[in-house]
């Protein structure tokens, strides 16, 4: 996963732990995860052009 994001394996483990922290449960629905996507791309985009 660390490197399909071109970060550390640290950093995307912290990453994953945060997520689930604000998700939960809810990361285990596809459904959730295909409409969080976009939310999340765009809030990623916004903050590396800032």
């Amino acid at each position: 996963m660390a490197k399909a994001l071109g970060s550390h394996p640290q950093t995307a483990r912290k990453r994953l732990l945060r997520l689930e922290e604000l998700f939960g449960d809810r990361l285990a629905d596809p459904r959730f995860r295909f409409e969080a996507l976009p939310a999340l791309r765009t809030h990623a985009s916004r903050a590396n052009a800032g």
